[in-house]
């Protein structure tokens, strides 16, 4: 019985020492944060933890419900707002690796709390939406990203998107994973909620990243084989963050994977021994 418990635990250190099949990677920690200028609308918007574990998936209270891309977070609890000159620096509960086999190659993802516009006027569950936002930032950004906390390399603002635009979140998609890059506005234009998770295909929104776009302070390419801290600068504008979330190649095992490795083992084990 002992020699089947240590083959169990063998097994299940085995999977959780492989960094690919880590759990869900979400900003851990708040490192700084530095509100910066905040329109009155958003005064109390103020609490950096709200950006720690995963995104919103429902809005609690008696006016809330799920997280959709028409339906985003919107309360000072579920968001934490960053005003021009102000900042928000984060560590992921581990390491964000550098792997060009993630989703289109985007490494983490930030959650805003923009919204797809319904056009139709329909806001009882058939709305449909031309494609265009609200919630979303109203000023130029800028992403820096580090190994160790010390160093930081901005990401090249010629090919990161908008930090709290594209793509809305959908509390019922994948945060570890990322919507096509190449979709606009436009693509989404005369699309209902199903449509849009289409579109989407099982993912659940963010504004994706690629470590490969870091630059040093002359903008040359910097290679950075993985980082843990993230920090957002608002230049000018305001936008609301809902989380911060790693993309992965491989999906995080659940517990009936790591059940099922375990009784293999079991089972390989009883058949060596019967056949001695």
């Amino acid at each position: 019985m002992l020699r089947n418990h240590s083959v169990i635990l063998l097994v299940l250190a085995a999977v959780q020492g492989c960094p690919a099949l880590h759990g869900a990677n979400y900003a851990s920690a708040v490192v700084d944060y530095q509100a910066g200028t905040l329109p009155t609308s958003v005064s109390s918007y103020t609490n950096s933890g709200a950006a720690l574990g995963e995104p919103s998936r429902v809005t609690p209270g008696q006016f809330g419900g799920p997280v959709d891309p028409f339906n985003p977070a919107y309360l000072n609890s579920q968001l934490v707002s960053v005003g021009a000159n102000g900042s928000l620096t984060v560590q992921f509960s581990h390491p964000v690796q550098n792997n060009p086999a993630n989703p289109y190659g985007l490494d983490f993802a930030v959650f805003s709390s923009s919204g797809f516009v319904i056009s139709n006027g329909d806001y009882t569950g058939g709305g449909i939406t031309d494609g265009s936002l609200f919630g979303n930032l109203n000023g130029p950004f800028r992403i820096s990203v580090s190994a160790d906390g010390q160093t930081y390399y901005a990401l090249d603002p010629a090919k990161t998107p908008s930090i709290d635009g594209l793509f809305p979140t959908d509390g019922q998609g994948d945060f570890s994973e990322a919507v096509i890059p190449g979709l606009k506005g436009s693509d989404f234009a005369g699309l209902d909620l199903p449509g849009i998770r289409a579109k989407y295909a099982g993912a659940g929104g963010g504004a994706g990243f690629d470590l490969g776009w870091a630059i040093d302070a002359r903008g040359n390419p910097v290679q950075l084989d993985a980082i843990q801290y993230v920090r957002l600068e608002v230049l000018g504008g305001h936008a609301e963050i809902d989380g911060f979330s790693g993309l992965s190649a491989i999906p995080e095992p659940g517990s009936l994977v790591l059940f099922g490795l375990g009784l293999s083992v079991l089972v390989w084990q009883f058949r060596i021994k019967k056949a001695a």
